[in-house]
């Protein structure tokens, strides 16, 4: 009885078996609902494009970045003078971005960036406990405003115009924690306001599209001839003042960029540089004059991961090489203190890597610059002097942790040795390298805390 029950069980089962039909069946029909949810998932996703870019289109979404900052600041001059200070300051960026196109972008940023409590003596009208209470003047730094329109097949061009981003770009922007805002800040790290136009890869043909390679061209003047509304010779409104226009123009071709390495080439023009002159002679500039033009060339090799696959810390280093080269063209005025063409000379090395914890880095930058170097930047990097622009030797290391998310702590320290006056000054007698008392050392040990959404 036993052997016929599991008899009668084991044939039942054979044919309760499911057919290579009903096999093919099954798996067509989950092929099909496969399907309807990618659909389904690709329709949300759609739909959630069309919410976010109608959200665009009806909002400027703001960013919000507030820093708290402690630098002490330590000076040696030339002549054996010492000066120390701590200094504490605030800065806060608001960002507001639209983007009411897919090819249209509007950015705008307002910065607010000051000492604690007030800082000059001279005068209590702007001090930080009355400004915002009283009536005063009608001032509002705008760091950033400007519009990206993307135009051609596939969107291959872009131009700008504005208030173009042209500080932290890459290095610089590493030590601060923040993506580039600017191509690269060896040779230029200050704002203009001026045009670009950038064709991507794309434009660029099949070699563009294999190698990289894009380029752009850029326009700016720091400086209008005006003598302003209200001429105090009594010349017409915007009429054109004893100084002629201040204009540099250039192009950044790079080459070469696989996104984990890259070669970055910028080359600028600058034409009618300011600085001030010495008319009595008695070693003082005392005047501002039009001292000539200026060429500079940067060229810089990146990379983003260093090997292949070697291990996880090297894929996630940042290394850099940076070679800039300025040319002087004075007038005769003279330029940087000499009648004659200059060149001058500046090295920047460095890495950025990942630290033990989730999202912390660490890196490291040396700088070398020669005696008639001149970037264009006055000091912005650090309070104590800029490092891409010293005329002798930087160098700084810095850790970035993560707190929470959005809240970061820094600790960086900054020391430059100059060989030579001039470093952070203007393009007149003032940036002469032979000047004879000069500040000979340089500290600056800062620590932040930022909030950034």
């Amino acid at each position: 009885m036993k052997k016929l029950l599991i008899s009668t069980v084991a044939v039942a089962s054979l044919f309760a078996a499911p057919t290579i039909q009903d096999l093919q069946k099954q798996i067509k029909d989950l092929q099909t609902q496969l399907k309807e949810l990618k659909s389904s998932q690709e329709n949300t996703a759609t739909d959630l494009q069309k919410v976010k870019q109608a959200h665009y289109e009806d909002h400027i979404n703001f960013h919000y970045d507030l820093r708290s900052s402690v630098d002490y600041l330590y000076y040696k001059m030339k002549n054996g003078d010492e000066h120390t200070n701590n200094v504490l300051s605030n800065r806060v960026i608001l960002q507001g971005v639209a983007k009411p196109q897919d090819n249209l972008k509007a950015t705008l940023s307002i910065e607010a960036y000051n000492l604690f409590g007030m800082n000059n003596p001279a005068s209590n009208d702007n001090s930080n406990a009355t400004a915002n209470e009283t009536p005063d003047d009608t001032t509002l730094r705008v760091k950033e405003a400007f519009f990206n329109y993307t135009f051609g097949e596939d969107g291959q061009y872009m131009f700008s115009a504005g208030r173009r981003p042209a500080v932290g770009g890459y290095p610089a922007n590493l030590r601060e924690g923040d993506n580039p805002t600017s191509p690269v800040a060896h040779l230029v790290n200050m704002e203009f306001d001026g045009f670009s136009f950038w064709m991507k890869p794309d434009a660029m043909g099949s070699f563009g599209e294999d190698y990289g390679t894009n380029i752009k061209f850029c326009f700016g003047r720091g400086y209008s001839s005006s003598v302003g509304k209200f001429a105090e010779d009594g010349s017409p409104a915007y009429s054109k003042s004893d100084l002629a226009s201040n204009d540099m123009g250039g192009f950044l071709l790079v080459p070469y960029n696989d996104d984990q390495y890259s070669i970055w080439w910028e080359n600028i023009w600058a034409w009618h540089m300011q600085g001030m002159i010495d008319t009595n002679n008695d070693g003082q500039p005392d005047e501002m004059a039009d001292v000539g033009a200026y060429f500079g060339s940067n060229i810089i090799f990146k990379a983003d991961g260093v090997g292949e696959e070697i291990s996880d810390f090297l894929d996630d280093t940042k290394a850099f090489i940076s070679l800039a080269y300025t040319k002087t063209d004075p007038n005769s005025n003279g330029m940087l203190g000499s009648k004659d063409s200059e060149i001058g000379t500046s090295i920047w090395i460095g890495a950025d890597m990942p630290a033990n914890e989730d999202g912390d880095r660490f890196g490291f930058n040396v700088v070398k610059g020669s005696k008639y170097y001149r970037a264009m930047t006055y000091g912005e990097d650090t309070l104590a002097g800029s490092i891409a622009a010293v005329r002798g030797t930087a160098f700084d290391a810095y850790y970035n942790k993560t707190l929470v998310e959005h809240l970061t702590v820094s600790l960086r320290a900054t020391f430059l040795n100059y060989d030579y006056a001039g470093s952070d000054a203007f393009f007149g007698d003032d940036g002469d390298p032979d000047n004879p008392n000069y500040v000979e050392k340089a500290t600056d040990i800062r620590a932040y805390i930022r909030y950034k959404f």
